[in-house]
């Protein structure tokens, strides 16, 4: 088992905004950080799941759309 995340820093988001070149106020920064705390724990539930030997999708060919 992981260890917990630590909660989203809106200094991060604002950075992470500024290198995509998309405005952001630091006001909104700190708006979003408990939506994004909620999407990276998604993130991690799904990182948990114990896949196996289930091949990536892109290895996945419909045959029957020739």
């Amino acid at each position: 088992m992981s260890k917990p995340r630590c909660p989203t820093d809106p200094a991060l988001i604002e950075s992470a905004a500024r290198l995509a070149n998309l405005p952001l106020t630091p006001a909104r920064a700190v708006e979003l950080a408990p939506a994004m705390d909620g999407v990276f724990q998604l993130l991690d539930a799904l990182n948990q799941a114990e896949l196996g030997e289930t091949a990536p999708a892109f290895s996945f060919h419909a045959h029957w759309e020739r």
